[in-house]
């Protein structure tokens, strides 16, 4: 690690609500030393990209959770760039809605929610290639994929589908960071019905 602390040290970015929230406060359990980002504490991601991408040399672990547009993708092609040769673990946050079994033709969410899947397909794209590129070099990166989360952005919509929990996002971002004899590159998380 490359700080003082014993515990490894995590930038989440997206930490104040639903599953950054979560993932933050499970990780702060685990007396992972947290640091959040987010936009309601006055750290836009867009705005202060190339920032953000610079402060990662003093953390072990990021989990890349808000969501604004494209910005997962252009902070993780930056992440990539500059640290694929440092020991970090890249956990982002993606969904089935970017993935050919969880899109929906559902028009629920209208133009936005499109818009949204768009931008997580190109995404999920992304990893999967940079995967294959950092085989060999100590940047380890994870997709978590998670269904329909109950948050406050997902009320209403999609009520007759079983919704996952927050937390269940989060211990499963615990399950990649903390697994060091193999990666798991992609885990899809979907609440059973019963």
């Amino acid at each position: 690690m490359n700080h003082a602390s014993d515990f490894p040290k995590v930038l989440i970015t997206g930490h104040t609500r639903g599953i950054g929230r979560a993932i933050y406060e499970r990780l702060k359990l685990n007396r992972y030393d947290c640091v959040g980002i987010s936009k309601s504490t006055g750290d836009d991601i867009v705005e202060k990209e190339d920032v953000i991408v610079e402060m990662i040399k003093d953390f072990d672990i990021v989990v890349l959770n808000a969501y604004a547009g494209d910005s997962q993708l252009k902070m993780l092609k930056k992440i990539i760039q500059k640290y694929k040769d440092t020991p970090k673990r890249i956990a982002v946050i993606t969904s089935t809605s970017g993935t050919p079994e969880g899109e929906d033709d559902d028009e629920t969410g209208g133009a936005d929610y499109n818009e949204y899947k768009k931008k997580k397909k190109e995404l999920i794209s992304y990893i999967g290639q940079a995967q294959q590129t950092l085989i060999d070099k100590p940047l380890n990166l994870f997709d978590v994929c998670p269904d329909t989360v109950y948050t406050d952005m997902t009320k209403g919509l999609w009520e007759q589908y079983p919704k996952l929990d927050p937390d269940h996002v989060a211990r499963c971002v615990m399950l990649c960071l903390e697994t060091k004899d193999y990666n798991i590159n992609k885990i899809v998380i979907q609440k059973n019905a019963g």
